[in-house]
């Protein structure tokens, strides 16, 4: 069977992702990194991965044409992705089917290569159950008394959601990547339902009906008016749009933003999140470099502000800089074996490949049962304003940790 894949745009791990595909002798593949200048040719089975803008349709349509089957696969390709977080700066990350009709959608950050297997070989996708379920944290659905945009790690059994930390698994699938097992929330890579972000908005409310919320009198004397100031609602989630449509503001039906551009497109993902958030954005879009580049980040705010870090997260570090090198040479040589032997042990001590076991001051679960946690463990940490600036990286955060501006120089699209 003659499969070919296709990167457009932006991180390459889904494109990389299915180097695995080699180790079927059923398949013929073909990686494809510029579908701009590919020669037609006819095809059993295209996949198409990265995200999408408008100039790809032309390629988009000629990939369509030639194709038995055209699957997107990972979050970018089917609905627009993180990167569409720049969509509130004015861009048109668009998600396949909204392109080109009557294509197949394999959702997920990372996308899932047995589940895209399924789909060459035509068995469906399996039923998957939805992550609450299969959660080891149980809810109580009690009211909030607040909302946290950090917490300590002592409590392992109760909700997120119930700790006033969003956890999108409410209306997510249960996933191979599983962020709750490193003590990270759910962001929601794989959505259950339609507009999954307006219905997660919707559930987390509620939960807030508790908190107050600033209102002043409106002429007739009522209080159902917002005021213009904060409250405890807005001060701990100031970015709705990066909190619950992280990777699908495209399909939400939300408008798209009019704010004015801060340079490049990847540039305008970042701005506007959470100083607590970049570690995951930056595991999630760094494609073979989303290890430097996140440790980057981190460890250039933990050095301004004197963050200590023990021996141990340094070891677990620079082990993973390591495998990051041995990765980038499994991906250029496209050895299955070799690959899947890399992420393996990326995913051993990052917890996944979109790395939510890394985070400031440590890591967020054990790595190994022989060691002492707390040698290495997470805490939270204060949020200083300042401009933070090391080699390729460099950001400002205001008083609350918005990214205000930040510059990245790392190859990346």
């Amino acid at each position: 069977m003659d499969v070919r894949i296709f990167q457009f745009n932006g991180c390459n791990k889904c494109f990389n992702e299915t180097i695995l595909l080699k180790g079927e002798s059923k398949y013929k593949v073909e990686f494809i990194q510029n579908p701009r200048n590919w020669k037609e040719e006819k095809t059993d089975v295209s996949i198409i991965t990265g995200f999408l803008l408008p100039e790809n349709k032309d390629a988009l349509n000629k990939i369509k044409k030639n194709s038995g089957k055209v699957i997107a696969y990972g979050n970018c390709a089917t609905t627009g992705g993180v990167f569409a977080l720049a969509n509130q700066k004015g861009h048109e990350v668009s998600p396949l089917n909204k392109i080109i009709e009557d294509s197949i959608s394999i959702n997920s950050c990372l996308g899932e290569i047995e589940e895209l297997k399924q789909e060459i070989e035509e068995n469906g996708l399996p039923k998957l159950k939805n992550l609450c379920i299969v959660c080891g944290r149980r809810k109580t659905c009690d009211y909030l008394d607040d909302v946290k945009r950090q917490i300590d790690l002592e409590d392992t059994e109760t909700c997120f959601n119930d700790l006033g930390y969003l956890c999108n698994g409410f209306v997510s699938k249960e996933c191979k990547e599983r962020c709750i097992d490193y003590n990270a929330p759910c962001r929601g890579c794989k959505p259950i339902i339609e507009r999954s972000g307006i219905r997660m908005l919707g559930m987390f409310g509620t939960l807030m009906g508790n908190i107050e919320v600033a209102t002043e009198h409106s002429e007739k004397g009522a209080t159902d008016k917002l005021a213009d100031k904060d409250d405890d609602v807005t001060e701990n989630l100031p970015d709705i749009v990066g909190n619950f449509f992280r990777f699908t503001l495209p399909t939400s039906g939300l408008p798209k933003g009019r704010i004015a551009s801060s340079g490049t497109l990847l540039e305008d993902v970042f701005t506007g999140r959470l100083i607590e958030e970049l570690p995951l954005i930056s595991g999630l879009l760094g494609g073979d470099h989303s290890i430097s580049l996140t440790l980057k980040i981190i460890e250039t705010y933990e050095e301004a502000n004197n963050i200590e870090i023990s021996k141990q997260t340094k070891k677990y570090r620079n082990d993973l800089l390591k495998l990051e090198d041995e990765l980038q040479k499994a991906i250029q040589s496209k050895n299955p074996d070799q690959y899947k032997k890399i992420t393996e042990e990326i995913r051993k001590i990052g917890g996944n490949m979109n790395l939510s076991n890394v985070f400031f001051g440590g890591f967020r679960s054990q790595i190994n049962d022989k060691d002492n946690f707390e040698d290495y463990k997470s805490h939270v940490f204060d949020v200083v304003e300042g401009t933070y600036k090391n080699g390729s990286v460099e950001f400002t955060i205001d008083p609350i940790g918005i990214v205000k501006e930040i510059k990245i120089k790392e190859g990346l699209k």
